[in-house]
């Protein structure tokens, strides 16, 4: 196969710490099979000359926080066959959204810059990708996992269609055997919290705070009620999910899991 005959695939970040993609070139195991079978067109930490043409498969890390970067999303879109969201930030607005659309947003962005401040470009407050542009396959994580990653972009180049990952993490904490933290009446997420991450933080006594996204399938109203028989208070559940980004579980939560 030429380079050529080969899947245009470009990576690209926003807003975020760029752990995802670091993720990609870290894969020592499978960094060269990725080269080998795709056409890398753009992706800044693995070449200095990006060729912004044409894309079969665009991967997109990163909230979008300025005018620069939601028209730069918007003109990828625009070229790309496939657009994938990867990672926590770019499927759910990452930390930086913990308090996206509380309205105080521009209050937060003068008490830290002041006013008058002239910026590079727009900012506006951090949202995930699918504000602005249809993302056709999210692959959440933080950072997104290695296994996942590649079976992923394997299906995605090969021209199949990529399965849903339906567990929560709770299900891969049973299978971890672990001691469940919400029967000692602790806060965790983990039952309404898309699996994938082999439930890192229960396995070290840590709870599941939501930074892979909603389950669709949690039934969030209830455990809502079952956090708050432990002495928690709606608002304080509230912000321990938004600390971490959670802003899609608190809709499903507001909304009844709809």
């Amino acid at each position: 196969m030429t380079t050529t005959d080969k899947p245009k695939v470009g990576i690209y970040g926003f807003t975020g710490c760029a752990g995802d993609q670091l993720l990609i070139i870290h894969t020592e195991d499978e960094i060269l099979n990725l080269f080998g079978a795709t056409n890398i067109q753009s992706f800044v930490m693995a070449s200095s000359n990006p060729i912004e043409g044409d894309l079969d498969v665009a991967f997109i890390e990163g909230s979008v926080s300025t005018e620069e970067e939601k028209e730069h999303l918007q003109e990828i879109r625009k070229r790309s066959k496939i657009l994938v969201a990867i990672g926590n930030c770019a499927v759910n607005g990452g930390p930086q959204a913990m308090y996206t659309d509380d309205g105080g947003y521009e209050k937060r962005l003068y008490k830290v810059y002041g006013e008058g401040v002239k910026f590079v470009s727009k900012p506006l407050e951090a949202k995930p990708i699918d504000t602005y542009v249809e993302v056709d396959y999210y692959l959440p994580g933080c950072p997104i996992s290695q296994p996942q990653t590649f079976a992923l972009i394997s299906r995605l180049i090969h021209g199949t269609i990529p399965e849903p990952y339906p567990h929560p993490v709770c299900h891969e904490c049973k299978l971890n055997e672990n001691h469940c933290l919400l029967l000692d009446e602790k806060f965790c997420i983990g039952p309404i919290t898309l699996g994938g991450c082999g439930s890192a933080c229960p396995n070290h006594g840590l709870p599941c705070v939501g930074c892979w996204g909603p389950n669709e399938d949690g039934n969030f109203a209830q455990h809502l009620k079952l956090l708050e028989s432990f002495g928690l208070t709606k608002e304080e559940i509230i912000r321990r999910i938004r600390g971490f980004g959670g802003s899609k579980i608190i809709k499903f939560i507001e909304n009844g899991g709809k």
